[in-house]
């Protein structure tokens, strides 16, 4: 599980995962890290699969898509 929701109240970001969630997010965090670039998470109903459509949080927005985007210089060969 990783859901992405807003939490306009408080001005923040909340992002909720489990093992599984986890395990993902910091996949794609060391592939970033390695060659660069960006990558987009989405929920089903926006065409993707790595987010989840269920909200955790109370008095938040669910999150479709969530843009990662690495600004350091490419690790390749790491």
């Amino acid at each position: 599980m990783l859901t992405v929701e807003l939490n306009q109240g408080q001005d923040r970001v909340e992002i909720y995962v489990d093992e599984e969630g986890a395990r993902v997010l910091q996949h794609l965090l060391d592939v970033l890290r390695r060659r660069g670039g960006h990558d987009h998470l989405m929920t089903p109903s926006w065409a993707g699969t790595e987010l989840t459509e269920v909200a955790r949080g109370q008095g938040t927005k669910l999150m479709h898509h969530l843009l990662l985007v690495f600004r350091g210089a490419p690790q390749e060969g790491s």
